[in-house]
């Protein structure tokens, strides 16, 4: 008898090979690391240490905006700057060291940040602010003494793809924990002050001795897909957020809730969204994302059953893109899809299999 046909494969029931992990140099916060200085600055407190150094840079948050001149951070000498008054919410924090030349380790970084306005949001330009600060007037001042270099303040979604990568590494810390330090003055046990210890990476209670770390928050992004074995015919699944304005379409999202893996989660998170069950479960890379203290794990995932429903709380509508349709939808701002800064892009880009036109999202 002749050899039957075997059946074409269910799609999400085939074995799907390992994909290449995303690459950092396509995720501007995850690009580089810098020189954190771990090891010193738990066994002294190295602000001390820092403030008395004349070569010691100081990184001035102003409200969530940073200075820059040129194409680059403005870190400003210690000596160049007013003392600031204590904010237990706003306190000084070490934050590593520059790479020196030949390898040698370069100078010490301090942040220093203030509850100035932010005029026209997050992250717009603020320059002059509203109301004078004479942290930010000093750093006014400096760049003044710089030739050629006009300041500007502006927040991380936009410098984050245009920075040199250590920089954007710099400022990513410098948000993240800067932002746990305004959101948790107080103990969370006893309600009492607590003091910044650990040269500002630690608070200790002074009521019950309790010692408490910045907080990362993991979180599961995923790229769904139908699973079809034809790259032509083979479809993602995209959402739009009840959050969101306009055409604005991403990859799902959701935290991971305790006692959950990472896989769990993007099952669970998939199945509440989008009333799918999915499977062939997969990590892709990482990347920090402090609005406020955030750590974005990617994945891939194939669909193995059900039909794509939004939840109607947080994804309104629901889409999928052939890779033609994603093109041609990206080409004529027909949806509007992450900017290069998230992993979002990364996800949608590397199931794509090529770059897509950048948006100001």
């Amino acid at each position: 008898m002749p050899a039957s046909t075997p059946p074409e494969p269910v799609p999400g029931s085939r074995p799907v090979p390992a994909p290449e992990r995303l690459s950092p140099a396509r995720m501007p916060f995850a690009a580089t690391a810098f020189d954190r200085d771990a090891v010193d600055r738990e066994l002294q407190d190295v602000r001390v240490l820092a403030a008395q150094d004349p070569s010691t840079l100081v990184l001035v948050l102003a409200g969530g905006l940073a200075p820059v001149a040129g194409d680059a951070l403005l870190l400003v000498p210690t000596a160049e700057l007013p003392a600031v008054p204590h904010d237990p919410r706003r306190p000084e924090v070490y934050l590593g060291r520059l790479p020196g030349a030949d390898g040698a380790r370069g100078p010490r970084v301090l942040l220093r940040a203030v509850a100035a306005p932010e005029p026209g949001g997050e992250d717009a330009a603020a320059e002059p602010f509203a109301v004078p600060e004479p942290l930010v007037a000093a750093v006014t001042a400096f760049a003044a003494t710089r030739s050629g270099q006009e300041l500007r303040w502006a927040g991380l979604r936009e410098l984050g793809p245009v920075l040199p990568a250590g920089d954007t590494a710099l400022l990513v810390t410098a948000q993240s924990v800067g932002l746990w330090h305004r959101d948790h003055p107080r103990c969370p046990q006893c309600g009492e002050p607590t003091e910044v210890i650990r040269s500002g990476w630690a608070r200790q209670c002074r009521n019950d001795d309790s010692l408490h770390f910045p907080r990362t928050d993991p979180a599961i992004i995923v790229a769904v897909s139908d699973g079809d074995p034809d790259p032509a015919r083979e479809r993602l699944l995209l959402g739009r957020s009840a959050l969101w304005q306009g055409n604005r379409f991403s990859t799902l999202a959701g935290f991971v809730e305790p006692g959950e893996s990472l896989e769990q989660a993007v099952v669970r998170e998939v199945a509440e969204e989008a009333g799918l069950t999915v499977g062939d479960v997969q990590y892709l890379g990482s990347q920090p994302w402090p609005f406020p203290r955030s750590l974005m794990l990617g994945c891939r995932a194939v669909v193995h059953s059900g039909a794509a429903v939004p939840d109607g709380q947080e994804i309104l509508e629901l889409r999928w893109f052939t890779r033609a349709q994603l093109r041609e939808a990206a080409s004529t701002g027909s949806v509007t899809l992450p900017g290069r800064v998230s992993i979002a892009h990364a996800l949608i880009t590397h199931w794509l299999g090529e770059d897509l036109p950048e948006t100001a999202w």
